[in-house]
């Protein structure tokens, strides 16, 4: 009896005590649609399509580059979900805070929508060179008339926004900025069309 119950405790150990040495994984999102300026509605119904990224940066890892151009993600860190979808919960909460539309709709809904917004995720990536670091964001933008699909405008919207640590903390709190950035600019840019 007592070998049994050696045997199981000391089969236990391991899961027991590796537990405390693992390391936590710290889970980051985008919050960045509370400074969208109040503009006039200019749109009756606007879809804002799901967004779509060139490169592989749109699951859910934190990647940076080096001067060397050598791409990697921190492991200890991720967002929260892949970053199309960050994205998109920060557009319509962007568009729908600033009133540019009298209903702002996602892909998914099958409500009619005059316009639609696409959107192309360029670069969204934390660049470290030496013991500095900046997030780079680029993002294209497209509005075309959901009838006939032509093409009303385009812009792509570009920001860097240096990190105030080297870290992955560091590179989502720049990644914000960046984005109110960017979210202020594209209100702007859509109260023009």
């Amino acid at each position: 009896m007592k070998s049994i119950f050696y045997s199981l405790l000391i089969g236990a150990l391991p899961l027991i005590f590796s537990g405390c040495s693992q390391k936590t994984l710290h889970l980051y999102t985008l919050n960045s649609a509370s400074v969208a300026p109040r503009v006039a509605p200019q749109f009756e119904t606007l879809r804002v399509d799901y967004p779509q990224g060139i490169e592989n940066g749109m699951s859910d890892r934190i990647y940076f580059r080096r001067n060397d151009l050598s791409q990697s993600y921190y492991s200890q860190s991720q967002w929260s979900h892949t970053l199309n979808r960050i994205l998109m919960a920060n557009f319509l909460e962007t568009l729908q805070r600033s009133g540019i539309a009298r209903h702002v709709i996602d892909y998914a809904s099958q409500a009619d929508a005059d316009y639609e917004l696409e959107s192309t995720i360029y670069r969204f990536e934390q660049i470290v060179k030496d013991k500095h670091s900046y997030a780079e964001i680029s993002i294209a933008l497209r509005l075309l008339r959901s009838d006939t699909k032509k093409l009303i405008a385009q812009k792509t919207f570009t920001a860097r926004v240096p990190c105030p640590t080297t870290d992955a903390r560091g590179f989502v709190e720049a990644a914000n900025e960046a984005m109110k950035r960017l979210g202020s600019d594209m209100v702007r840019w859509l109260a023009r069309q």
